[in-house]
């Protein structure tokens, strides 16, 4: 896992003050960096040559600093030009372009782009605004970012792309990254669910000191999260030879309006290690769900049961879901997987409260608007929900200690308050593939089936959203997966 940083103006402070490292010396090491990534042999126009010619889009402040320092780096080896958003106003900029000039980079500004510059341009580096960025674009930084978005070349951009503002939202008009090379350690922005379409691969650039040492220079509580890894996969593998098939939990999937829902998440929670998988139907007939013979099928739940998941196409039905809710507060062994119709149900909050522990929440932002209103935690809009999804799961978590949440998304987040301490994690490997109906009720199997096999709720969390996206990534056609396509990736991990 690697630490999450809101933003890093203080890190870069204590860091200078802690280790004696001038502004000066970090701007260097972040254009090294960045240089770095230029001379790195990236695939350019369907082959593998080296760049030639090379378009540093440069700002006022320090962001635009940076690109300055690394224009005379590149001086001499490269066709190196300087494009002027802003007139250098910061000290270090004014010092960086006065350097920059002396070494015989050429500065261009941007109406005196030709067809020639962006035409024959290789790559293209942004350092207009950095981290910190709150506002819009203008017209004319709108057009000329969508000139150097249409242009067939490799885009980097220094810290974080032109647009993407401090809470993760995106201007109109922002720039579209191939490579981000972040500076110091990573922020939250990076990750948010809109910038995903626009930050590309993310790098993390060391300013004059090792990372460690640049994020432990404060002793303040500045870390807003955890990045997880692949590293952090875990998966339900069996050791021991003397075992059966009781020794690997029962899960109960509830069955109700759209079968098929709850049959994808039972399918997925067998395929993810649990033992026994039954499908309760408690009403209306068992028949359609007798065609997948590898699960039960049963009106009850059963006596051994260890795990509950249901909400997946159970209904909007309250009924239903009080039903669930009553069984597992009066088996409190239980623990339970609350997704889709149940996030709705008016019931929740009052089984929240009630139950002390081992519970997995799994909403998309609909589901977590929804459950935010029934807990009495406030009427926010879905957009909301998106944008604002830290502040709001770590409100909820606060509220309900001891649950744990999964919000879908692009960039999945987990959130936990075990009363102490507040943990929050974001997995970025989920794919386009994964956006259809079915890859939500895989997800929940996947949980209650690790829930089932009496793993603790966050690590059950992390486990299956990390092997659920993981999985995605061996879908070869991004718009043909089924669930069951899906199953049969996170079998090949």
């Amino acid at each position: 896992m690697q630490k999450l940083y809101l933003e890093t103006q203080k890190l870069d402070a204590s860091c200078r003050v802690a280790y004696g490292i001038t502004e000066e010396i970090m701007m260097e090491n972040a254009a090294m960096a960045l240089e770095n990534a230029v001379r790195h042999p990236y695939p350019l126009s369907g082959d593998r040559r080296q760049p030639q010619k090379i378009l540093i889009l440069c700002g006022g402040g320090n962001n635009g600093a940076d690109g300055y320092t690394l224009s005379r780096k590149l001086r001499f080896d490269y066709d190196v030009s300087i494009v002027q958003f802003r007139e250098p106003k910061s000290p270090l900029c004014k010092l960086q372009a006065e350097r920059a000039e002396k070494c015989g980079v050429r500065f261009v500004k941007r109406e005196d782009l030709s067809f020639y510059d962006l035409r024959f341009t290789d790559i293209i580096v942004d350092c207009v605004f950095g981290s910190g960025f709150h506002d819009d674009l203008d017209e004319k930084t709108q057009g000329t970012l969508g000139d150097m978005n249409a242009c067939k070349c490799f885009r980097i951009a220094c810290d974080v792309p032109t647009g993407l503002r401090e809470d993760g939202t995106v201007a109109d008009g922002a720039f579209i990254a191939d490579l981000t090379v972040t500076m110091g350690a990573l922020k939250t922005c990076l990750y948010s669910d809109a910038a995903k379409d626009f930050v590309g691969e993310i790098q993390c650039a060391e300013l004059g000191v090792n990372r460690r040492l640049y994020e432990n220079s404060n002793n303040s509580n500045l870390v807003k999260g955890m990045l997880l890894e692949e590293s952090d996969l875990f998966l339900p593998h069996r050791p021991f030879c003397n075992v059966n098939k009781g020794s690997f939990g029962h899960v109960a999937i509830a069955s109700g309006e759209k079968q098929g829902a709850a049959a994808i998440a039972g399918s997925a929670a067998l395929r993810f290690g649990a033992g026994l998988v039954t499908l309760v139907h408690r009403h209306t007939s068992k028949k359609g769900l007798d065609i997948f013979p590898e699960l039960m099928v049963s009106s009850e739940i059963p006596e051994k049961t260890t795990a509950i998941a249901f909400g997946m196409g159970l209904g909007l039905n309250d009924e239903a879901a009080q039903h669930y809710f009553d069984y597992i507060l009066e088996h409190s062994n239980i623990k339970c997987v609350i997704d889709a119709d149940a996030c709705y149900a008016s019931g929740l909050k009052t089984f929240l409260e009630k139950k002390e522990k081992g519970v997995v929440l799994t909403p998309h932002p609909k589901e977590f608007q929804a459950i935010l209103k029934n807990c009495d935690l406030g009427d926010f809009t879905i957009e909301e929900c998106i944008v604002n999804r830290l502040d709001l799961l770590e409100k909820f978590c606060r509220k309900f200690p001891k649950k744990t949440v999964i919000l879908k998304g692009a960039n999945s987040v987990i959130a936990h308050f075990d009363g102490f301490k507040y943990k929050m994690f974001i997995n970025p490997f989920g794919m386009p593939c994964l956006a259809k109906g079915g890859s939500g009720d895989v997800l929940s199997g996947m949980v209650a089936a690790l829930l089932a096999q009496h793993r603790k709720t966050v690590d059950s969390a992390i486990t299956a959203s990390l092997a659920h996206a993981l999985a995605s990534h061996k879908i070869k056609c991004d718009f043909a997966m089924t669930p069951y396509d899906l199953m049969l990736a996170v079998a090949e991990l």
